[in-house]
């Protein structure tokens, strides 16, 4: 009888390409003709391949999950029972067993990744199993007041130049704007001075390549906007509107809808309504948001609104819905982490996620569409 490690190459391609993105680390383990092949050009695209026939006829959405400071891959599908909506796929775990992750961000396949102590950066293809640890000086002692994005500069069709953005805006003297260069390994600072400000515990969301946040007014607490980080200009743009205008106290969150467009999630912290609203063009200068709101729920029957600073959300368009990650609602701080599933009709329902090692540590989600770059 054939074995495995026998096979002709071409067969053992076919064969191992139906193997999911976190078993790739075990299939390199097994052998050195398979770690070969694994890591080959013709095998990652018939494998990446095959894995979004699959996705796509299981109306499955891929999502990397931050959780008690590790990285996850889980699939989505809501069109399945609640009990099998959430499937994890497994630990991402090409950073080693002792990194502990306190902040993730994804753009065009690639992670980029914070140390729980926000002391070190690092660059991930978790689909390659590729790092690359970022050395950064840092002039002020807030480590924990630093804002990060990942994103790039489009030379060509084919050619995309990865950039990292770190800044600091705590005050007059303690605010610094610095961006690196992965192809030059190099930092550079960047001569920023906003009459906006971004909160340190706004996560912005990466799209074609630029950062979006939210932001407001310098002084007091006036109007909220949005503000594009234009990694081809290396500025920030002009501010873009929102649908809606959140008070101090409401929930707001953003998201990416297909790598093509942004949602913006609002729950009024009075009335407990939660509204969707997804983009229909958006561009580092520009904005236009679709006329009728994606949905609109009363959320009085859940008695909770979710975390101000904290849930993170995607949608499907298909069936309308939300997924919100959060923890579960109590009087006193949970330990446990949820995912909220609700409909445009106001129904919902919540998937445990299990236990969390520390009850002010929430779960986090972005989308995730693995990359054959290497840097």
């Amino acid at each position: 009888m054939t074995k495995m490690s026998n096979l002709p190459k071409d067969l053992a391609e076919e064969v191992l390409s139906r193997v999911s993105l976190t078993s790739l680390r075990n299939v390199r383990l097994t052998c050195k003709d398979w770690n070969t092949l694994s890591k080959g050009e013709s095998f990652a695209k018939n494998h990446l391949g095959y894995q979004a026939i699959v996705a796509a006829k299981e109306k499955e959405f891929m999502m990397v999950l931050m959780m008690d400071f590790r990285v996850y891959l889980i699939r989505v599908n809501v069109h399945n029972d609640i009990e099998s909506c959430i499937k994890p796929e497994g630990e991402l775990i090409s950073l080693g067993d002792e990194v502990d992750v306190s902040q993730v961000f994804h753009c065009d396949g690639l992670l980029l990744c914070i140390t729980e102590d926000n002391a070190k950066v690092v660059l991930w293809n978790p689909y390659w199993g590729q790092t690359r640890w970022i050395e950064s000086t840092n002039n002020f002692h807030k480590l924990d007041m630093y804002t990060y994005a990942l994103g790039y500069k489009k030379s060509s069709k084919s050619s995309r130049s990865y950039k990292i953005l770190r800044f600091i805006d705590f005050s007059p003297t303690c605010s610094e704007f610095k961006i690196y260069n992965i192809n030059s390994d190099s930092w550079k600072v960047l001569d920023v001075s906003p009459d906006w400000k971004i909160d340190s515990y706004i996560r912005g969301v990466s799209l074609k390549g630029n950062t979006y946040w939210f932001a407001r007014e310098r002084r007091g607490y006036g109007r909220t906007f949005l503000v594009c980080f234009d990694f081809t200009r290396e500025r920030f743009r002009s501010r873009l509107p929102l649908p809606i205008q959140p008070c101090v106290l409401d929930t707001v969150s953003l998201s990416s809808v297909r790598e093509e467009q942004l949602a913006v999630l609002f729950q009024c912290s009075s009335t407990l309504e939660m509204q969707i609203w997804v983009t229909t063009k958006i561009e580092p200068n520009a904005v236009l948001w679709n006329s009728k709101v994606f949905l609109a729920v009363d959320m009085h029957s859940l008695k909770f609104q979710f975390q101000v600073r904290a849930s993170s959300f995607f949608i499907d368009e298909e069936k309308r819905v939300v997924v919100v990650f959060d923890k579960e609602k109590r009087y006193l701080a949970s330990s446990r982490n949820k995912a909220y599933i609700v409909g445009v009709d106001g129904t919902w329902e919540q998937v445990d996620l299990g236990m969390s090692v520390d009850k002010f540590v929430y779960p986090l989600v972005c989308s995730y569409v693995p990359s054959l770059v290497h840097f």
